[in-house]
C-alpha cells in the first residue's frame, strides 16, 4: 500500500468521466495515471449494468471495482454482490404491469438487443450489454399518465419504485449509489485493497446529475460536475464543502481530480483536504 492508499474514488461515468457526446475520458487521462501511480482504488458506479461496465473495463483497465444499476450489483475481483431486488421480483412486477395495461409493454430484460438498439441508438453488441440486468429494467412503452400511476402502485406492491430517467421508466429497487459506496469500501478493507485498520478511509466522490447526489452527500470530497449542455450548474447537495469541476465532463474531471491530488500529495494541507 502506498501512502495515498487510504483514500477511495468512487465516480459516475455518463456525463462525468465520458463525455456526454462521445463518451470519450481521454482529456481525464492524466489524472488517471497519477491515481494509478498514488495506488488509489477508482470505482465506477453507474446505471450501466455490470456487462457493460465490464466491457468498458476490459481493455483499458481503468477501475479496480464496479457498481451498477445505481447501487444494485457490485463486483470487486472474482467477487458480486446484488444489494438490489432479487431479479425474480423484478420479472414479476413488470409482468404485472404487463397484464394490467392495455398498452404494449416490454423491457429491456424481455426483448431483443435489436429492439433495446432501436430504442437507445447503441450497436448490437452493445445493447445486448445493456439487456443484461440484475435488478432493474426500463420499460420499452407509450404510457398515459393513468398508466404510469397503475404502473407505480403495482410496483410498490411489489417493493419496488417505477423511477422516469431521461427516456426510461425503470423498475428499481431502494438501493442508492450511497449505500453502495460504502458496502465497497468495506470490500475494500476486507480484500486489503484497503487497509482494514488504522485510518478511516477518505472517500472522493465525482457525478453530475440528481442521480448522484445520495454519492456525493455520503462522499469526504463531492465533487460536482457541470453538464455539458446545461446553461447554468444548481448544485446537487446543499454543502459548503462541494466543488464545482471548471469544466464539463473529462476535462472537468481532469481539472477537479488533479487539484484535489495537488493537495492530498502536499503534507501541509493533507489534514485539511481529508478532514475539513
Amino acid at each position: 500500500m502506498t501512502e495515498h492508499s487510504h483514500c477511495a474514488i468512487f465516480t459516475d461515468l455518463d456525463g462525468t468521466l465520458l463525455d456526454h457526446d462521445t463518451y470519450s475520458w481521454a482529456p481525464a487521462v492524466p489524472a488517471i495515471e497519477r491515481i494509478k501511480k498514488l495506488g488509489i482504488p477508482l470505482i465506477a458506479i453507474s446505471s450501466k449494468t455490470l456487462a457493460e461496465l465490464s466491457d468498458l473495463n476490459a481493455t483499458d483497465h481503468l477501475f479496480d471495482g464496479l457498481i451498477g444499476e445505481n447501487g444494485g450489483v457490485i463486483r470487486l475481483g472474482d467477487q458480486t454482490e446484488q444489494p438490489g431486488p432479487a431479479t425474480e421480483t423484478i420479472d414479476a412486477a413488470r409482468d404485472a404491469i404487463r397484464a394490467a395495461l392495455s398498452i404494449p409493454v416490454t423491457s429491456f430484460r424481455s426483448t431483443s438487443p435489436e429492439i433495446i438498439a432501436a430504442q437507445t441508438g447503441l450497436s448490437p453488441d452493445d445493447a445486448a450489454r445493456a439487456g443484461l440486468r440484475h435488478c432493474s429494467d426500463p420499460l420499452i412503452w407509450a404510457p398515459t399518465d393513468k398508466d404510469v400511476t397503475i404502473a407505480r402502485a403495482i410496483a410498490e406492491t411489489f417493493g419496488l419504485k417505477l423511477v422516469k430517467g431521461g427516456r426510461f421508466h425503470t423498475l428499481c429497487g431502494t438501493t442508492d449509489k450511497g449505500a453502495a459506496m460504502a458496502r465497497m469500501l468495506e470490500l475494500l478493507a476486507q480484500n486489503s485493497v484497503l487497509p482494514s485498520t488504522g485510518l478511516t478511509p477518505c472517500t472522493i466522490a465525482l457525478g453530475d446529475s440528481a442521480n448522484d447526489a445520495t454519492m456525493l452527500a455520503a462522499a469526504d470530497v463531492a465533487i460536482q460536475i457541470p453538464q455539458k449542455h446545461a446553461s447554468t450548474t444548481t448544485a446537487l447537495i446543499q454543502d459548503p464543502k462541494l466543488i464545482i469541476a471548471p469544466e464539463p465532463g473529462p476535462s472537468g474531471w481532469n481539472a477537479a481530480i488533479n487539484s484535489l491530488l495537488d493537495q492530498l500529495t502536499n503534507t501541509n494541507n493533507k489534514s485539511e483536504v481529508l478532514h475539513g
